[in-house]
């Protein structure tokens, strides 16, 4: 994937959404929220919605922006960050944008990604949205943290083409391709961000990856416990995700751990050869969260 309108003749007459969720991320959404707007690229906005943090998150969003009139912060009551989601997506297409760009509260972009992504679209027009690959990290060195950040590198090492059994979600939209899929359903507490990805695909739509550029997504302290505490919940709703989309248990299904294609790349083959304990963490990880994937889900028909 290479760039063909060279820097300095970007049209910035395209205006950009940047939107994001927060709940107590004080220790992180600092540097998110100044790779955002010091970005090269002026027009645009920053839309976060606090999702009723207990911390002093807002006051750090605040003074991150440090009164930048690009700044909205929506605060809501605590609920599910799907609806946190929605409701800074809502506000962001009120502001008359041409561009989505959905992100985490623990993501730092690149310098250039805004203008790098908006030069690829206006070049290439039939392409609907990108996914941007992350480049993970994590200050800590316990094992299972090393595991997270090795997983979200393999995963990532994909290639341009997205693949149909992909799970990663589309994060840079040109806003009408965005419309089309219908957004995010609130009541997807399990994946909701993935799915216009899918939709978007199945209904003829082209996304690709945009190996070109990248955000660095922060990892954290990872232990097996934390990940499965994390999972065990959204596995527990998920549900009502797989009966609201039409062959939902089949789409579930192909796009499990295990049967990923990218885990199955030449490149990747080579990293498991070269990082053989990392790798097993991995599997045993992914074992392990699909046995509490099939209580949680076997619990959630019984009730």
């Amino acid at each position: 994937m290479k760039l063909v309108v060279e820097r300095g003749k970007l049209l910035e007459s395209k205006k950009v959404a940047i939107i994001f969720s927060t709940y107590n991320s004080s220790d992180y959404v600092g540097e998110c929220v100044k790779s955002c707007l010091g970005q090269n690229y002026k027009n645009l906005v920053l839309v976060v919605s606090d999702d009723g943090s207990s911390d002093n998150t807002v006051s750090v969003l605040e003074k991150a922006a440090e009164g930048d009139e690009r700044f909205f912060l929506i605060k809501l009551p605590h609920g599910e960050r799907g609806i946190a989601r929605a409701e800074a997506i809502r506000k962001a297409k009120a502001l008359d944008i041409d561009y989505l760009y959905i992100i985490d509260s623990d993501m730092m972009l690149k310098d250039n990604l805004i203008e790098e992504c908006v030069n690829y679209l206006q070049v290439n027009e039939n392409i609907g949205s990108l996914v941007i690959p992350e480049l993970a990290f994590s200050k800590s060195e316990n094992f299972y943290s090393k595991v997270k950040v090795f997983e979200r590198n393999i995963l990532n090492n994909a290639g341009e083409e997205l693949g149909v059994n992909s799970i990663e979600a589309a994060r840079f939209w040109r806003i009408d391709s965005y419309n089309f899929t219908g957004g995010i359903n609130i009541n997807q507490i399990a994946f909701e961000e993935t799915q216009p990805t899918i939709r978007f695909v199945e209904k003829g739509g082209v996304i690709k990856r945009a190996t070109f550029t990248g955000v660095y997504h922060d990892e954290k302290h990872v232990t097996l416990k934390n990940i499965v505490k994390k999972k065990k919940y959204y596995f527990s709703v998920m549900d009502k995700t797989i009966n609201s989309e039409k062959e939902g248990n089949k789409k579930a299904l192909s796009r499990w751990y295990f049967f990923r294609p990218v885990l199955y790349r030449k490149e990747n083959l080579k990293q498991y050869l070269l990082h053989p304990i990392l790798t097993l963490g991995m599997i045993f990880m992914y074992l392990v969260l699909t046995f509490v994937a099939v209580i949680e889900i076997l619990k959630s028909k019984v009730k």
